[in-house]
């Protein structure tokens, strides 16, 4: 096994950080917390890069950022919340948590390997019987930070959240948070820590593209691997303090082939099982995707013997997105929440279910569906039960003709409706004549 080491220059870059997952299981007899198990993590930001983000590579980044702070102060001396950063996007490209202040929701994510912060939901990697004991409310988790050259020493410890966001498709990927986030990324950011941004989707990857795993190697087994719970128990207490050790381990590698949803890449060396959860990075320094398992030497395809195995990066930010979401239904009231979603659907404040595209022109992908439906809700709530049948009667015309003429003889949605609802008008025109002159009669109620 090649370790290699890094040498922290005056401004560190520390792009990963080392996990722990601690339990304690009264059932198993267990009176204190031990190590259940171990690998690599990182931080993915939240928010964009910002146009007044630090520049640490002139000889006056220590001013920048004392005007920045400084700045920052006096903002929130006169506001409750923080202002938004980045640059200016469309509304539909703006992530969902930025649509609520830094304050009330993580401004970064910690990104792992589900199996490593759950491994007891991952029966065919641990089948072992006592593990299925083993559920959420026992496990605490915590990061560690590392000086390459002394890894024996940590820099920082921190503690983070319980609620872990595993993929809604059993990807192994999973994310958690810092349990003091204001705080713990003061201390990171000063450690140097890297606050990762996943790749540009239009940068397209490339057969042969060099590739850096950065990641640790765990110097014992974890105790998910043991096969009796008695047994690892027993060897922990061979001894007064827990002494596995991160070693950092970087390793350069190659993108070798594809699916669609899974990336291989060749490397010198097998990675070593510890860089589960690490973060692949391209010659930018932009985050590629997840580590996510190696490939066993022995597997039938020569080609994917040894290689390792990817989340690639679109596939991180769609899990993302989906934590995102779920993150901010729980801080918004569910009436706020909905106006956010039809404003990324429709890129517009306000605009209804139909959707825009970045030159503010109708598209194609508007769900007319979602859109009858929710404009029946809505009549329901305003009008009496006779209103609502009247109006929902000719709503259910109207979409219908709609459809119609759009299967037929196809054209633009926007010009469709407004031709359907200047009929319907017309008609609604006529009947009010013919009521006035006394031709018809309404029933009365």
């Amino acid at each position: 096994m090649r370790l290699t080491r890094t040498l922290l220059d005056r401004v560190r870059s520390l792009k990963s950080l080392a996990l722990s997952v601690h339990f304690k299981q009264p059932e198993l007899g267990m009176k204190e917390n031990e190590i259940l198990s171990r690998a690599t993590a990182y931080l993915v930001a939240v928010d964009p890069p910002s146009d007044k983000d630090d520049d640490e590579s002139g000889p006056y980044s220590h001013l920048k950022r004392s005007e920045k702070q400084r700045e920052e102060r006096l903002f929130q001396n006169l506001h409750k919340y923080s202002q938004p950063t980045g640059p200016g996007r469309q509304i539909m490209d703006l992530g969902w948590l930025e649509f609520v202040p830094r304050e009330v929701r993580p401004q970064v994510h910690i990104v792992a390997s589900s199996h490593v912060l759950a491994p007891y939901l991952w029966q065919d990697y641990y089948p072992q019987e006592w593990l299925k004991r083993v559920r959420a409310e026992h496990c605490t988790y915590s990061l560690e930070v590392f000086d390459p050259n002394k890894p024996q020493e940590a820099l920082a410890k921190l503690a983070l959240n319980r609620d872990v966001f595993h993929h809604p498709e059993g990807r192994d990927i999973a994310l958690i948070h810092l349990q003091e986030e204001h705080s713990s990324l003061k201390l990171l950011r000063r450690l140097g820590v890297a606050m990762h941004r996943l790749r540009d989707p239009d940068k397209l990857y490339q057969k042969g593209e060099d590739l850096l795993f950065d990641g640790f190697v765990v110097s014992e087994r974890n105790v998910a691997d043991s096969e009796s719970f008695s047994a690892a128990a027993s060897k922990q207490n061979n001894t007064n303090e827990d002494t596995r050790v991160f070693y950092p381990y970087t390793e350069q590698g190659k993108l070798a082939f594809h699916t669609n949803d899974r990336f291989f890449a060749t490397t010198p060396e097998p990675l070593p099982e510890g860089l589960c959860g690490a973060p692949v990075l391209d010659q930018d320094g932009d985050l590629c995707g997840t580590v996510e398992g190696i490939v066993p030497v022995t597997h039938k395809d020569k080609r994917l013997a040894g290689s390792a195995a990817f989340l690639p990066s679109y596939i991180v930010q769609s899990f993302i997105d989906f934590v995102e979401r779920g993150l901010l239904q729980q801080i918004m009231p569910k009436d706020l929440f909905d106006l956010v979603v039809t404003a990324k659907k429709t890129n517009s404040i306000g605009g209804g279910f139909f959707k825009k595209d970045k030159d503010g022109k109708y598209t194609g992908l508007t769900d007319v569906e979602e859109a009858y439906d929710s404009a029946l809700d809505t009549l329901q709530k305003r009008y009496t039960p006779e209103e609502y049948k009247a109006i929902s009667k000719t709503i259910e015309d109207e979409r219908k003709e709609v459809l119609e003429i759009m299967d037929k003889e196809g054209g633009e949605l926007d010009e469709i409706i407004a031709r359907v609802r200047a009929k319907t008008l017309q008609i609604r025109e006529m009947v009010m004549d013919q009521y006035q002159k006394g031709k018809i009669k309404f029933p009365s109620k």
